[in-house]
Formats: structure tokens, sequence, C-alpha cells
């Protein structure tokens, strides 16, 4: 008598099972390239704010001599901007500057926002600007 072999293939449990495991690990992949590109948008974002701000403080002092107060404006249709310049004095403990010339300081802050009303982001920026008195900035 001859013996009758049977053929060997996957069962419906072994594939269901293995389709799960793809699906869940395909899940997994997409969620993670997902918050990548959610990352990178924010950065792009962050990187924009830094430079319309860096732009502002460049140009400060420029136009106008630069005086204490309160401003606000609007780079473009996605980023606004918020403008404090207060007189700026070293800490009593910091080596003074001799030099021939006075210096007025004064600190300037900008406040970058974007994104919509619930979901509004913001970056703050702050530096210190030299300037002698008198002399157009």
């Amino acid at each position: 008598m001859r013996c009758v072999s049977r053929q060997q293939g996957f069962t419906l449990i072994e594939m269901l099972a293995a389709f799960v495991v793809f699906a869940l690990g395909f899940a997994v992949m997409m969620d993670i390239a997902s918050s990548g590109m959610r990352n990178a948008r924010r950065a792009a974002e962050q990187t924009e704010a830094a430079l319309w701000a860096q732009s502002l403080i460049d140009a400060a002092g420029v136009d106008a001599q630069i005086e204490p107060g309160a401003s606000s404006g609007k780079f473009d249709r996605k980023y606004r901007w918020d403008m404090q310049v207060s007189d700026w004095e070293p800490p009593a403990d910091a080596a003074r500057f001799e030099g021939d010339a006075p210096l007025e300081m004064y600190r300037i802050e900008v406040v970058v926002h974007w994104g919509p009303s619930g979901a509004e982001r913001s970056s703050k920026f702050v530096t210190v600007r030299a300037v002698q008195p008198g002399i157009g900035g």
C-alpha cells in the first residue's frame, strides 16, 4: 500500500495572525512617519519665527533711534510680533566698560506668535543693544 502524503500549507489562523502582525507593524511605522513630518513642520515654523525676530531686532535703531516702549505688528498673514524695549543696566557685580564714549544699553524682547487662536504658538527672543547717545540709533 502506498502512503498518501498531505500537502503542507498555512492554516487560516496562521494567515490571520501574520496579517495582524503586519497591520500592527505598518500602523506603528505610519505613526512614526507622521510624527517625524509633524516635528519637521514645527521646526520649520520655529526657524521662520526666529528669522523674522532676527530681522526685527537687526532693524531696531536703524530707521529711528531706539526708545523704551512697546510696539506690535505683523510680518505676514501667519506671523505677528510684539516688541518691548526697555533701559538695561548691567548687574552690579559685572565688570564695567571704561571707554571714552558713554553708552546707553537697551534690552529688546521680541515675541513672535503664529497659528490659529485656539492652538497659537509663540517664541520669545531677547537681546541687549548698546547705543552711543545722539548717534542715529
